[in-house]
């Protein structure tokens, strides 16, 4: 019964901040189908990801008649008990991530770093960030459960237009403020094959996010070793997937491989020397 009524809490709270956090638009917004949305609880952070620790129930749109406000905004939400209490999340770096689709799970739709002040009442609000201009953004609400568990509640809904004059002015002026390049790092596609790396040897120094796509028929992954950087994929791209890997870069010398095999990938031609200027 705790859990149960932690969950209904959940639920208002996420629901009037969610009204503060979408703008909605002038257009009727109908309940659209969606296919679920596949979420995780990952070591690290949104930036780096490590491995999955806690998987969590799909996020789903409600079904049934569509009811009140014509310009509502239609949110996607799902509800889950984990055996893991809140310290245990916040004694380290954990990410919390919405996928596309279980058939897309390479494509990410939203994240939210885990952490912040929790509450009086012992909860944490979590903001989750669009990613890769998915066009959606989002709430969790973590709670203390029974038996040393969290509740965990995770909202996301699409970003819409609207909003007032001069909410978009000052948008406008802080983006003008703010240099692109600052916050936006350099997008890399990389292409691994049997044997091979395909990407740019000659870099800028900076922020990169290396997109790395597996076209080959055999699981591969990416390191990036040199100038005081070691890095690789938390986990090995399958055939047809792709996964990212952010790095700031230094001019200097660096090496690419796939490590998988044990080395043998590497051996057949699977390495790359980066120049970074």
């Amino acid at each position: 019964m705790n859990s149960i009524r932690l969950v209904r809490n959940s639920v208002t709270v996420l629901l009037v901040l969610l009204g503060g956090l979408f703008l909605a638009s002038s257009r009727t917004l109908g309940q659209e189908a969606s296919p679920p949305r596949p979420s995780h609880i990952h070591d690290g952070d949104c930036d780096e990801l490590g491995q999955i620790i806690q998987p969590l129930t799909a996020l789903t749109v409600p079904v049934g008649q569509v009811s009140g406000n014509k310009d509502a905004v239609v949110a996607e939400a799902a509800f889950t008990v984990i055996p893991l209490s809140l310290d245990e999340l916040l004694a380290t770096d954990h990410a919390l991530k919405v996928h596309l689709s279980k058939e897309q799970i390479q494509i990410y739709l939203a994240c939210g770093d885990i952490g912040g002040t929790v509450d009086a009442n012992g909860a944490l609000i979590v903001g989750m960030k669009e990613l890769d201009n998915s066009g959606y953004t989002g709430i969790a609400y973590l709670a203390p459960a029974g038996d040393g568990g969290t509740s965990v509640s995770v909202l996301i809904a699409k970003v819409l237009s609207g909003g007032t004059p001069e909410s978009a002015t000052e948008a406008a002026q802080a983006a003008a403020a703010t240099p692109a390049a600052a916050s936006e790092p350099q997008l890399v596609d990389v292409s691994v094959t049997e044997f091979t790396i395909d990407m740019p040897t000659t870099l800028s120094a900076g922020k990169v996010r290396f997109n790395v796509t597996n076209n080959g028929a055999v699981p591969h992954s990416f390191v990036l070793e040199g100038e005081g950087i070691s890095k690789r994929l938390a986990n090995n791209v399958p055939p047809g997937g792709s996964a990212k890997l952010n790095a700031d870069l230094k001019p200097g010398a660096y090496t690419v491989y796939c490590p998988v095999g044990e080395g043998a990938h590497r051996a057949k031609g699977m390495e790359v020397t980066l120049t970074v200027t």
